[in-house]
């Protein structure tokens, strides 16, 4: 079945800084799509999503991705790209200059490391507007903790601007290794209810036992978010190559396959291809 991989990572630490990888060894070296590709099959394109290098470097990234491309064994068909939305309105000329690069169908600015009184800044709210208003896409990544805080930025965004687009990353980054399901299932029942929220089912085994997860710890949390999302509104990621912290890509597709193998077909192809296509708006003939 093709797999549109809704979120992939590659950097070079040679060429951009990248400081939070200092404190990772194992993944503090250059992580290309030829490194996947030697990993795993099935790939028929992939959306690359910004690694947090400096925030100076924020279009230098860009570019370095679209060289990427252009050598790449299969389609980097998307880009999610960095941008400071805490500037407010002076933001905007950022957006105008990402607007102009190839690729560019998303803006994340991670919001997993900030304080809950980010979601609530004036200023960030507009810059996320502003993005939202250009025609992109809007990447979350927040932590399990934080998505109360992300439902009330998202009642004011959608009052503001209901058909905007928004994905949530990795399931909101739930607590796998400590078994911290019942909180997590009411927030992610909340947020569902924003028909222009989807999920990506990515990234769950770095919040589980790196080294002892199996399919069973993982299956509650992805049934639950399918049951409140739908199978119209999910998408799979595969989080390479910080996947490789717990497991790696292969184990990883493993399992989502084997919690999927019982869904209708339609509904198989819309999370591994479909679903990722609409909601960043990429022509499925890329």
């Amino acid at each position: 079945m093709n797999c549109l991989d809704s979120h992939l990572h590659f950097w070079d630490p040679q060429l951009l800084d990248y400081p939070w990888l200092r404190e990772l060894p194992a993944l503090n070296m250059p992580q290309l799509p030829s490194h996947l590709s030697s990993e795993v099959e099935g790939i028929s394109g992939a959306i690359v999503v910004q690694a947090d290098c400096q925030p100076t470097q924020g279009i230098d990234e860009v570019h370095w991705i679209n060289q990427l491309a252009n050598t790449a064994t299969f389609p980097i068909v998307g880009i999610v790209a960095w941008a400071a939305l805490e500037q407010g309105e002076d933001v905007i000329p950022y957006l105008k200059q990402l607007k102009q690069l190839n690729r560019v169908v998303g803006i994340r600015r991670s919001l997993q490391n900030e304080p809950e009184s980010l979601f609530h800044d004036s200023n960030y709210k507009e810059g996320l507007l502003a993005a939202a208003k250009a025609g992109f896409t809007l990447d979350m990544c927040v932590r399990a903790s934080q998505l109360p805080a992300l439902c009330s930025l998202l009642d004011w965004l959608f009052e503001q601007m209901p058909e905007a687009r928004v994905v949530l990353d990795h399931m909101g980054k739930p607590d796998i290794a400590n078994k911290k399901l019942t909180v997590w299932q009411k927030n992610i029942s909340d947020l569902a209810k924003y028909p222009n929220l989807w999920c990506k089912i990515s990234g769950l085994p770095t919040e589980a036992d790196w080294k002892n997860w199996s399919v069973s710890d993982l299956k509650p949390y992805v049934l639950h978010a399918l049951n409140a999302f739908g199978t119209q509104r999910c998408l799979f990621g595969g989080d390479w190559p910080v996947v490789n912290l717990a497991g790696g890509y292969a184990q990883w597709k493993r399992c989502i396959e084997h919690i999927l193998a019982s869904f209708p077909i339609l509904e198989q192809q819309a999370i591994w291809y479909g679903n990722a296509h609409r909601v960043y708006s990429i022509s499925l003939t890329e």
